[in-house]
């Protein structure tokens, strides 16, 4: 055998040493072949290359190692930074050159690189190898086997080194590209060729996001004289880096808040964020209970970093907390002297403190001159300067005093105390203030009169003010509880939109520069570089926020802009979950535990129910669904009670032992986290439908019937109050196309019905737009892309449509577009043909003035994939009329309004028109003041009318008689 063995051995050290030295007379003769040669050869290769599978926009991410030798094992951290270096936290004993060897092999090889300008050939005329083609490097590089995109066989030979490399089975990834799962090594003696040692891999990979991430290499070891060693290292609990840099954004969240927190002071000193108290009770809790009695730090960047639990200072909402780079410093604030359910009793505080940040220690300072909260404070050359506020004392808010001057603290002159200057020359509190090109910026705030987008600009040179250019009208709160800040020479305020906007250089106008991924009011905004902002906390529709983001304000703004993140949940439902997203949850019922498209056997149907919090991205297993269900419709509810209930209604699942569309509605109540059945059905089972509330009514459009008694696709629109009453069908009213599985939203006063399925399983091309204020249907402009289980929703004004399956070639394929339709011209446009790591596969709904993709991962069970994102950041939001100063939360409207909707309870026949019958006798005189167009009946609109007409006489007597009693006390 050793013979031949070295005569083997010696045949390919000498075709792998020798490749190049073509005879030159016989490369004369044959030019075209040896032409040819080389061509294919560099093509086969060239493929190969690209046929591996590499992390595009990698970014890195964190993992537990263990790395195991025989019967040691030791265990650490390892990170990967974006350009593939990697450092480990482990015992210096475990950092062995094998280690090293293996890391390379599943985290350097994953490196995109270009493609070389090979110089190879086919060496062999035989091309019918086990292994795949033989390609030699023309320059003596080595020679590798090719088979199906496949490098094979590895082999490489020098003066110090001959080692062979096989790859004996792959894992192809969803673009097509393999990764190795087992391969071999042999290591010889470049001089002699004989055995030195071989190892045996086994590799497996775990996706994480994008990315198929190293999970576990297994090696065993076998040398020459007989010795053998197994060695294994395993990662797990792989945490991405937040944001890939070929990610279309410019944003990245980091670790939430413990809470969700508003009114609360924060600063950035070095590389830690500091969170001072703040609100973190109910919206309308007054006490002390309702405060965050804590004061915390973390390295916001590190994102295995932990909340640090600091020193504390009287907690307190309302409150300004400044940095001059070396100690923080608080200022103000408001605290309480009731607890719970007793009577609120304010108290608006003189706070001003040092806090030292070596040291863990606060430091009492001059107190400001009276009390005061809803204040902001700023910081320019050595001097605190502070805005805005009231000194609110007491139970009530109507006698607070409202401070018309600034203060200014020198901190290089501490015992001069607090300086008063002079004011704006109006009041305002709930400011914004800020520190820019040597000047102090007081921006928006609330003042007596109601919600300000007033920007007023004090010079301390001069000690005068001047009018900076007022705020954008992009949000009936425009101007409220915004936060700014100066950074890298430029000046930065947000708001309740969302919108991150940039004093120009000729400090006239605000220019858009990007969006925040999570809008919010009452947030800090915070510089951690010249060219980077911190977003944290706030409120917005989504709900009181935990969320932390930053903001990079130097990079090149996206037109679509994303965060993603993944959620490990137990749950067995891998898709047609029944979807409705509420403040910041995305609460998701039952489901198909199935990942085939029509697998409807009976043990597939689940009943579970989880709610997925946007804002702190975890998950919250809760009561399971009374009945196993898919594919039916759920909407949030309220009728009275501002809490309100999600309804659940229709579907697919098991009718005893039947499977078919079903009639059942259920009620599930959030806060008391509890099922219950309602008193009525719908008339007929229904499933693939959508349902949507609007003038506190539930209305059901399209779907079908499913299963042996199938009854087609429904053509009626269903009417319900959410109560006992009848779930019923609009009278004289069919739907123009009816279709199932299709997208349906709300824009304004309007529902539309886009793509589906119609009878014979065609897609439907046309879009159907029904009106509620006439119950009349319109045709609007139809897609680019028919598609069917196609996510549409509504943001900002318009409608944006995503993914599911399109018609091509007679079959159907995925629709990865992401099309936008404005109503304002009737057009659709594509904003993009795909969208980057977003499967057509999953849905879209509309969350908080976002668009949040959702979708159980299509390989790893129980993992939920999110993706948040703002479509179009730089666009302009469009302008609001100003909010009143009342900052009532009275859920729609005014009196009237809530007045009309109850009287339109009294329309028995879902016509959406109210007769003298229909009224009763006691309300009848509605109809004659109200009959605008005398028709005979009353309409919303022409109730509504009615009502605030009513509510205007009914002002102005009680006007006239308050003037009647000052007349008649004047006069004794």
């Amino acid at each position: 055998m050793k013979p031949r063995l070295t005569k083997t051995i010696a045949s390919l050290a000498l075709l792998l040493v020798a490749v190049p030295a073509q005879d030159h007379a016989n490369a004369e003769q044959k030019p075209a072949k040896a032409a040819q040669t080389t061509s294919d050869a560099k093509a086969l290769r060239l493929a190969a290359h690209g046929s591996r599978a590499v992390w595009d926009d990698f970014p890195g991410f964190s993992a537990d190692i263990a790395i195991s030798v025989d019967t040691e094992t030791y265990s650490g951290k390892i990170r990967v930074a974006a350009d593939f270096e990697y450092e480990l936290e482990i015992d210096e004993a475990a950092k062995q050159p094998w280690v090293s060897s293996q890391l390379r092999s599943v985290i350097s090889h994953r490196k995109p690189s270009e493609a070389g300008d090979y110089n190879v050939s086919f060496p062999e005329e035989d091309a019918q190898h086990i292994a795949g083609r033989l390609v030699a490097d023309n320059n003596g590089g080595g020679a590798l086997r090719i088979q199906d995109g496949v490098i094979r066989e590895v082999h490489r030979k020098s003066d110090s080194a001959w080692f062979e490399v096989s790859t004996l089975d792959t894992l192809r990834t969803d673009d097509g590209r393999y990764l190795p799962k087992v391969s071999s090594v042999t290591y010889r003696d470049p001089e002699t060729g004989d055995l030195q040692s071989t190892r045996s891999n086994l590799f497996s990979w775990e996706k994480v996001g994008a990315f198929h991430l190293p999970k576990e290499t297994l090696t065993v070891e076998l040398g020459a004289g007989g010795e053998r060693a197994t060695r294994r290292i395993t990662l797990s609990n792989h945490k991405l880096s937040e944001t890939p840099a070929g990610e279309k954004t410019n944003s990245k969240l980091h670790s939430p808040l413990r809470e969700p927190l508003t009114s609360f002071g924060a600063a950035i000193v070095g590389e830690h964020l500091y969170v001072f108290s703040g609100h973190d009770g109910a919206a309308e809790a007054f006490g002390a209970d309702a405060l965050a009695d804590h004061f915390r730090r973390i390295k916001f960047d590190d994102p295995d970093a932990e909340w640090e639990e600091l020193a504390k200072h009287e907690a307190a909402q309302s409150t300004a907390l400044v940095t001059d780079g070396t100690y923080l410093y608080r200022i103000g604030g408001l605290t309480f002297l009731n607890r719970g359910d007793e009577e609120t009793n304010f108290k608006s505080t003189t706070h001003f403190a040092r806090y030292d940040v070596a040291k863990n220690e606060w430091t009492d300072l001059a107190p400001l001159p009276e009390p005061r909260s809803s204040l902001d404070a700023a910081i320019l050359d050595r001097s605190i300067y502070v805005a805005g506020g009231w000194n609110l004392q007491g139970e009530s808010s109507r006698d607070a005093h409202w401070y018309e001057d600034i203060l200014r603290f020198d901190l290089d002159k501490p015992e001069a105390g607090w300086q008063s200057l002079p004011g704006p020359g109006h009041v305002s509190r709930a400011i914004s203030l800020a520190a820019y090109d040597g000047k102090i910026y007081m921006i928006g705030g609330i003042g007596k009169n109601g919600i300000t987008r007033k920007v007023s600009v004090f010079d301390p040179a001069g000690q005068a003010w001047s009018e900076g250019p007022e705020l954008k009208p992009d949000n009936r709160s425009a101007g409220f509880a915004t936060s700014s800040f100066a950074t890298g020479g430029k000046l930065y305020v947000t708001g309740a939109s969302g919108v991150l906007y940039r004093l120009n250089d000729e400090a006239k106008d605000w220019d858009i520069v990007d969006s925040l991924i999570y809008p919010r009011m009452f947030l800090r905004l915070l510089p951690a570089s010249e060219s980077r902002l911190v977003a944290l906390g706030g409120t917005s529709s989504m709900g009181r926020l935990s969320v932390v983001e930053s903001i990079d304000v130097g990079a090149e703004p996206k037109a679509f802009k994303t965060v993603r993140w993944s959620v490990q949940f137990d749950g067995r439902a891998k898709q047609s979950q029944i979807l409705v997203p509420q403040g910041s949850k995305l609460y998701a019922f039952g489901g198909n535990a199935s990942r085939e498209p029509h697998d409807f056997s009976e043990e597939m149907f689940v009943n579970e129910a989880f709610a997925f919090d946007i804002a702190n991205r975890t998950f919250e297993r809760l009561p399971d669904v009374p009945r196993t269900l898919q594919s039916g419709s759920g909407v949030m509810y309220s009728q009275t009670s501002e809490h309100g209930k999600i309804v659940v209604a229709g579907g697919l699942g098991m009718n005893g032992d039947r499977f078919g569309a079903l009639q059942d509605i259920l009620f599930y109540d959030p806060e008391a986290k509890a099922w219950t059945a309602s008193p009525v059905a719908l008339p007929e089972p229904r499933s693939m439908f959508h349902a949507t509330t609007h003038d506190d009514a539930v209305w059901f459009f399209g779907g079908a019937g499913a299963g042996e008694d199938g009854r087609g696709l429904a053509t009626s629109v269903l009417h319900w109050w959410g109560d006992d009453s009848e779930v019923a069908a609009l009278p004289n009213l069919e739907i123009p196309t009816p279709r199932r599985s299709f997208g349906g939203a709300t824009l304004k006063d309007e529902y539309y019905l886009v793509g589906g399925l119609v009878k014979g399983a065609d897609l439907a091309e046309s879009v159907d737009v029904f009106n509620f204020e006439d119950r009349s249907w319109r045709k609007a402009a139809s897609p680019k892309v028919p598609r069917v289980f196609a996510s549409l929703a509504e943001t900002n004004g318009k409608l944006y449509l995503f993914g599911g399956f399109t018609g091509k070639a007679g079959h159907f394929a995925p629709a990865t577009s992401l099309e936008v339709y404005d109503p304002k011209n009737d057009e659709w446009t594509t904003l993009a043909e795909e969208l980057e790591n977003i499967p057509p596969s999953m849905r879209m709904v509309a969350f908080g003035g976002r668009l949040l993709f959702y979708g159980v991962d299509p390989e790893t069970d129980g993992k939920a994939n999110f993706v948040l994102a703002v479509p179009e950041p730089t666009a302009s939001p469009g302008t609001f009329e100003g909010r009143s100063g009342s900052l009532s939360r009275r859920r729609g409207g005014g009196d009237s309004t809530e007045s009309a909707k109850a009287l339109m309870r009294r329309d028995a026949d879902k016509d959406g028109k109210l007769t003298t019958e229909e009224l009763g006798s006691r309300l009848a005189s509605l109809l004659t003041e109200g009959d605008a167009n005398s028709d005979g009946v009353l309409t919303y609109s022409e109730a509504k009318a009615a009502l605030e007409a009513r509510e205007k006489k009914a002002e102005e007597e009680k006007s006239k008689e308050k003037e009647k009693e000052k007349t008649a006390d004047s006069n004794g």
